[in-house]
């Protein structure tokens, strides 16, 4: 080993002169770049050779086709002689050879063999066409199961061995430096050239394979275990000289290791999915290996932005779906890494720009990933969308540049990466059809961002910059901390409506097209007019909707004068519905408040009539969606407790608030119902009832409330009430409907809003808001006071909806809602008792304590109720109202027994137990004498 030394002493002595750094690098050069240039070069020429070897065997199909013609139509069968025998060698070709292997002249010359054709028949003496004549039975070419033992050697004992081969140069070397016979520069190179010998045998494993393992083993994994080694000890050494005995620099090791990945993804082309899978390792495990001195963010991005072209490079060259979630993890995990740990406001170009060249990367190397499609056609095209690399990865690239913004602050040049990515997707979906769905991502990036962009804590004064009452802004005049908002919500607006117009003349799919140009330009005008204007009312916003609304208009009318086709008709309906959308927002920044609902529902009616006026199902979606956001405003908006206006000095703002959008839901879900009752004619019709609905409960609550928004402690037995009788009324609508038309929807509401209103009647009429405990003034009058209110007009509308078959309900809930109504009678009577004696409140106290009198006239009171509820039943033949009465009954005994034989005295106390005895004696009489009658025996006995 002494002349090794020796040499490796020269060579060390040199590298030191040389920064310690030229020598490696270009041995690492040589073996790893080179090898796989050569390798190309060979696999091109094997290439060329395989396509002549396949013209050959073409030709020779061909005439063994021909030849095989004629034997069938010979009219006798001649004795082979050997000049036919010749003739029939020389028709003969050559086996082609195997892929990276060069065809051998003294290979022993085969015939070819038909893919698919029949056996030759076995000919009789009566010839070819003698009925004796039988075909060969064919043999089955079922392919054999591979067995445990075959798996092993071909398969699992070759990478075992690979990693034992690689193990093996770790062992050598740890024992070597051991015992001291190697300089750390002598390791480096003997594992450099031990990764190049490997690297050598794969490749000459690959191109000379072992003829018996050639017809046993398919795939062969010794090539790939070979170059996988060799790869790795190239890895190792290249880090050791760095890590371990500092020959090179950080720097130049970052380099060296990068390209030893590099190369394995370039030899997995040829090598397969092992050495691509380390070359992937290895790529993105360099910038966690060496530690730079100083953190910059320019070399670490660009190196992992030409890494993950790299691999998906090799992704679509090899149609590897599984590479490319891999690839995904690593160009996105260290982006969200550097963020967490060294992020500062001078890295956002870098990274943004590495997130704008990923968004490309993905978008324009794509392949297809197994996942399943769902059968609704929406989702449906939302998950084919995420199924292709192109989607997918373009998606995460857009999230992270969200999270870069949200970094940086939402500043100008998170905006502009965004405009950049937005702008790539309408390019790059132009010029290639099956990219259309990146404007759909491009979209709801954007929204993103300026829905999430945090507004300013504080605002500078500007001159003429508040045109509106505080604390809104108009659309072009803003302070600074606005300016940059402003610019880009503006910038989107435009980029998003000319683009979507200029892919419309000529996408493949319009509606994409046509809808971004329309729809983007009036949600980022909402937008704005929301978090800059602060829905106040003001003219220059109004003046923006106009143009737009003039804007869509002269295109709607230039379509329509040119070639009417499906194209044309499409986007004359999209941006007429553009016009009347714009000219709505127009008048809802001139109004208040409730306006710009009103302008929303109309435009659905819009809708609806473009549609009947065209008939394309695009703009039942779009009226649907419109409908969606209304009742999300309607339903959701908190604001609406504020809002203030009335309607004839009678009405609160109730009536247009909500009375418009019922009416412009209800006509377009009429609209829609003449073709086909659909998710949109449905859910117009829906949005219709409800907001009548709302419309009618709100404008009672102004009336006896004074207003929408009533604290708890305010809240009285009497506005519930009124409530609670609406809620059933409009629930016994809903199951009338249902009974009527059939259709599906009325049925569950309205038995849902039934079923609120008897949880709220027993929860609040009877417990919380009962005068029992709050001391509510009931009024003078029987009947008609806050008692029938609040307890037997409901028992009234329950029994009704319960017992009329003119509503759809079902038989055990029949029932039910007919207890319920018994429940409420016998509570309201015993209000009612109490008021009798105490006037018109009843509220419990200790100066307020029942009265002999009191106690037995309740019990007198139950007895009537429960006689009363008896004949009925009897008269009715009523088997559940015996029973109510029996109820009553049972509740009069234990309050008796209970209650008057301890509070009450003298007289009363006679009176109670005899009123209760005699009655009771009284129903069984009756129970014998009508309901439980004995039944006469029609046959006479004989008599002796």
């Amino acid at each position: 080993m002494t002349w090794i030394n020796a040499l490796a002493s020269v060579f060390h002595d040199y590298l030191l002169v040389m920064d310690n750094l030229i020598l490696i690098a270009v041995i690492v050069i040589v073996y790893v770049l080179g090898s796989p240039l050569y390798l190309l070069r060979r696999q091109r020429r094997h290439e060329r050779d395989m396509e002549k070897v396949s013209r050959k065997l073409e030709s020779a199909i061909t005439e063994l086709q021909r030849v095989s013609q004629q034997l069938k139509i010979s009219p006798e069968t001649e004795p082979e002689t050997d000049q036919t025998r010749s003739e029939e060698e020389d028709t003969r070709e050559v086996e082609p050879a195997l892929v990276g292997q060069e065809p051998d002249e003294e290979t022993e010359i085969q015939p070819p063999v038909l893919v698919g054709a029949e056996p030759p028949a076995t000919v009789t003496e009566g010839g070819p066409w003698d009925a004796r004549t039988q075909p060969d039975a064919p043999k089955p070419t079922t392919k054999p199961s591979r067995g445990v033992e075959e798996t092993l050697a071909s398969k699992w004992l070759i990478w075992i061995g690979a990693i034992a081969v690689g193990l093996s140069a770790v062992f050598l070397f740890r024992y070597a430096v051991d015992q001291g016979w190697l300089t750390p520069l002598t390791r480096v190179l003997l594992g450099l050239i031990l990764g190049g010998l490997l690297l050598a045998a794969g490749e000459w494993t690959m191109r000379n394979p072992v003829k018996a393992v050639r017809r046993a083993v398919n795939p062969d994994y010794v090539p790939p275990a070979l170059t996988g080694s060799g790869i790795f000890a190239i890895f190792v050494s290249s880090y050791a000289a760095h890590a371990m005995f500092g020959l090179l620099t950080a720097g130049t090791a970052f380099v060296v290791l990068g390209l030893v990945a590099y190369s394995a993804l370039v030899l997995s082309l040829r090598q397969g999915p092992f050495v691509a899978l380390l070359g992937f390792l290895a790529g993105y495990l360099v910038p966690a290996l060496i530690e730079m001195p100083v953190t910059q963010s320019a070399p670490l991005f660009v190196y992992l932005f030409v890494l993950s072209a790299g691999c998906l490079l090799v992704m679509v060259w090899r149609k590897w779906w599984w590479f490319s979630y891999l690839t995904l993890v690593g160009a996105f995990l260290w982006p969200i890494l550097y963020l967490l740990e060294s992020w500062t406001m001078s890295d956002q170009g870098v990274l943004d720009a590495y997130a704008l060249g990923l968004a490309v990367l993905f978008a324009l190397l794509s392949t297809g990933l197994p996942i399943k499609r769902p059968q609704i056609p929406l989702w449906r095209w939302l998950i084919e969308m995420l199924a292709d690399t192109s989607g997918l990865g373009f998606t995460l690239s857009g999230l992270l540049l969200l999270l870069l913004a949200n970094a940086a602050e939402f500043n100008a040049a998170a905006f502009y990466f965004i405009g950049f990515y937005c702008a790539s997707a309408l390019l790059m979906a132009s010029r290639r059809a099956a990219l259309e769905s990146l404007i759909i991502v491009a979209a709801a990036i954007s929204l993103t961002a300026v829905l999430f962009w945090p507004e300013p804590a504080s605002v500078t004064p500007a001159l003429g910059a508040q045109t509106l009452p505080e604390p809104g802004f108009g659309p072009f005049s803003v302070p600074p901390e606005y300016s940059v908002y402003s610019v880009a919500l503006w910038g989107l607006a435009v980029l998003f409506g000319g683009g979507g117009f200029i892919g419309s003349q000529r996408g493949r799919t319009p509606v994409v097209w046509t809808g971004v140009s329309t729809l983007m330009p009036l949600l980022f005008f909402c937008i704005g007019y929301w978090r800059v204007g602060k829905l106040e009312t003001d003219i220059s916003w109004a003046a923006v909707a106009a143009g737009l609304a003039v804007l869509f208009s002269a295109v709607a009318v230039a379509k329509a004068r040119q070639t009417r086709d499906g194209r044309s008709d499409l986007m004359v309906a999209f941006y007429a519905a553009g016009a009347t959308a714009a000219i709505a927002l127009a008048f809802s920044c001139l109004l208040r408040e409730a306006w710009l609902t009103v302008a929303l529902s109309s435009e659905t009616l819009a809708l609806a009539w473009i549609w009947s006026r065209t008939q394309l199902s695009e703009l039942r979606s779009i009226a649907m969606a419109v409908t969606i956001v209304v009742i999300v405003r309607l339903v959701a908006n908190q604001e609406i407790l504020e809002y203030q206006g009335d309607f004839l000095k009678i009405f609160g703002w109730v009536i247009y608030g909500y009375g418009i959008p019922a009416v412009a839901n209800l006509l377009a879900a009429r609209i829609f119902a003449r073709s086909r009752v659909d998710a949109a004619a449905t859910t117009c019709e829906i949005a219709g009832v409800g907001f009548a609905f709302l419309m009618v409960a709100l404008q009672l609550k102004l009336w006896t409330s004074g207003g929408i928004y009533t604290p708890s402690w305010l809240w009285r037995l009497f506005d519930q009430s009124v409530q609670t009788l609406w809620w059933i009324a409009a629930a016994g609508l809903l199951l009338f409907e249902a009974r009527r038309s059939g259709r599906k929807w009325p049925y569950p509401a309205g038995l849902g809003l039934l079923a609120i209103s008897v949880v709220v009647v027993f929860l609040s009429h009877v417990f919380t808001l009962s005068p029992l405990l709050t001391n509510e003034s009931v009024g003078y009058f029987p009947l008609m006071n806050l008692l029938g209110l609040a307890y037997f007009l409901p028992a009234v509308l329950f029994f009704f909806i319960g017992h009329s078959n003119r509503f759809k309900l079902a038989n055990n809930l029949r029932s039910l809602f007919q207890g319920a109504a018994g429940v409420l009678i016998f509570i309201y009577i015993s209000l009612e008792t109490r008021r009798a004696f105490w006037g018109t409140n009843i509220g419990l106290s200790g100066s307020t304590e029942p009265t002999n009198g009191e106690l037995y006239a309740y019990s007198a009171v139950w007895i009537v109720f429960a006689l009363c509820l008896l004949f009925i039943g009897i008269v009715r033949v009523s088997v559940p109202l015996r029973y109510a009465s029996l109820a009553v009954l049972m509740v009069t005994v234990a309050k008796v027994f209970l209650l008057d034989m301890s509070d009450l005295s003298g007289l009363f106390r006679v009176a109670s137990f005899l009123g209760l005895g005699l009655t009771l004696i009284g129903i069984g009489r009756v129970y014998q004498r009508f309901v439980f009658r004995p039944v006469v025996s029609d046959q006479a006995s004989d008599s002796d």
